[in-house]
């Protein structure tokens, strides 16, 4: 039966079939974007099934007719019919990317891949990629509004995508369990090193969790290349941000921003070294990064330092001097983070005693620079996702928190990578490739 139809397979019908189901995935999104993050009411989130699909403001439902995707807040003009309460056009924009994505899934996997695989292996590539990009937008657009990528979505995606990238033919065993193990391993250190160079928090575990979701399905090629790009669009953004915020921020907010860019574009020349085979490339953009992100965080003000400033304590005694043990934690930290990214390069460079060595001594040492600091000197534990945020800061007072997050650029980046790999594999002379 599959042979019957393979010839319509490349017709404009079965396009628009991709679109329409696309965006039938896309009006689901919208569910899963606005009940799953935590909210004061639901800390835990809400079911994506029940209730059913119904106005936020008067709660009355939504009748099946109103409720088709892009036509549906077209046609109403994107309020609802019975108390026109006005509805975001963000569901216009997920159901559109959706719908478009899953088309240029199946013109990717169908008619490209046509004189490469059979029919029925094609179809499966197509089930994986359309798959693959419903969570690259879902995770996307929660990140946008709530700054959260949550467990409940990366953690059954690091297994699922791991599972089902079995199914391709070109995947070893080991290729998504490296690939997921490097994607969350790489930003944990990176963070940790942070942290202990600067003694503040880096960076968070959610895009941790993406980068292993990525690795999961498309490898340490993909986790690689998802920071590569992701670091130059937000390098891109970031630039954007600061010339628009330069007159109404202050010379220390435009001091941390300019750091901030910076380090993202070092992040990037570290990535391409990566991918190129540039060892020296790689390791300088990385120290360079590092660098420019521990000074950057020195140099910007906090908000608690300056509320206590304003308020007279009573003098503490000095703390015991540890300046020592400190200075060695650091160095110890420092070069854990170079043998860590070194084991990156060499595994994608094909010599696995190597990477396996440079990262398990990295590890080592940074472990044994963490037991080197004192406890009390450590970060207070992170607020849970069920616990509501506070309002965060304009965007314009400090770039080096947060306030862009990283995760969309890199589930674009990957999104890229995902339909450009031969492309890339070509024009990067990616090991293996």
């Amino acid at each position: 039966m599959l042979r019957d139809l393979e010839p319509l397979a490349t017709s404009w019908g079965a396009y628009a079939f991709a679109v329409f189901l696309g965006l039938l995935w896309g009006s689901f999104a919208n569910v899963c974007i606005y009940r799953w993050p935590p909210t004061p009411e639901f800390p835990r989130g809400r079911s994506v099934v029940l209730p059913g699909s119904h106005c936020f403001a008067c709660k009355t439902p939504i009748r099946w007719y109103d409720n088709t995707p892009l036509l549906s807040w077209l046609w109403l003009r994107g309020k609802c019919r019975t108390c026109k309460a006005p509805f975001s056009g963000r569901y216009l924009i997920v159901e559109g990317l959706t719908g478009l994505l899953f088309g240029l899934a199946w013109w990717f996997t169908i008619s490209v891949g046509t004189y490469f695989e059979p029919f029925d292996h094609r179809l499966i590539r197509f089930a994986i990629y359309a798959a693959f990009c419903f969570v690259m937008v879902v995770i996307a657009f929660i990140d946008i509004d709530h700054k959260l990528i949550l467990d409940k979505l990366t953690l059954p995606s690091i297994a699922i995508f791991y599972a089902l990238s079995f199914l391709l033919p070109e995947h070893h065993w080991y290729d998504g369990l490296i690939g997921a193990v490097v994607g969350y391993g790489l930003p944990w250190t990176i963070g940790e090193v942070y942290w202990l160079l600067s003694n503040r928090d880096g960076l968070g575990l959610g895009d941790s969790k993406l980068l292993a979701v990525i690795g999961a399905l498309l490898g340490i090629r993909g986790v690689v290349a998802s920071l590569f790009g992701g670091a130059l669009l937000g390098a891109v953004i970031g630039i954007i941000v600061l010339l628009r915020g330069q007159q109404a921020s202050g010379p220390a907010s435009r001091r941390s921003a300019v750091f901030a860019v910076i380090a993202v574009a070092s992040v990037a020349v570290a990535s391409y070294g990566a991918l190129t085979n540039r060892v020296v490339i790689g390791a300088v953009g990385s120290v360079l990064a590092l660098a420019v992100l521990v000074i950057g965080r020195r140099l910007e003000p906090d908000a608690e330092d300056d509320a206590a400033a304003r308020v007279e304590e009573p003098e503490l005694p000095e703390p015991e001097d540890r300046s020592g043990t400190e200075l060695a934690a650091r160095v110890l930290a420092l070069v854990a983070g170079i043998l860590v990214l070194f084991a990156v390069t060499f595994q994608l460079l094909g010599a696995w005693p190597i990477a396996l060595g440079a990262g398990l001594l990295g590890i080592g040492l940074l472990l044994l620079a963490k037991r080197l600091v004192p406890v009390s000197a450590e970060p207070e534990a992170e607020v849970t996702q069920s616990a509501p945020e506070a309002e965060p800061a304009p965007v314009e007072t400090s770039l080096m928190r947060t306030e862009l997050p990283f995760g969309p650029f890199l589930a674009l980046a990957a999104l890229f990578y995902l339909f450009a790999e031969p492309w890339i594999l070509l024009n990067f002379h990616l090991p293996g490739g």
